[in-house]
């Protein structure tokens, strides 16, 4: 059980559906994480500006590249991905 609640859509303010919404029209399902940064509405929107960001069809670099980055990132960084 987690410490900070998960704001699950059926018990989410209109603004956060609306996020929920438009993480999942990008394609994404609405993580765990993302529900737990549902409890302030300006950060999970600051997260969906920051998804757009990273995945956003302008995006030069490609997807295969941006993978090895995410991975040797997380080796440099002792993180299990």
């Amino acid at each position: 059980m987690s410490r900070i609640p998960l704001v699950e859509p059926e018990d989410a303010s209109p603004e956060i559906r609306a996020i929920y919404k438009e993480i999942e029209k990008s394609g994404l399902p609405v993580y765990n994480v993302m529900k737990m940064f549902a409890n302030n509405v300006h950060f999970l929107g600051g997260l969906l500006n920051f998804v757009h960001g990273l995945y956003a069809g302008n995006n030069k670099l490609d997807p295969r590249l941006r993978e090895l980055a995410y991975l040797r990132a997380s080796q440099a960084n002792a993180c299990h991905y």
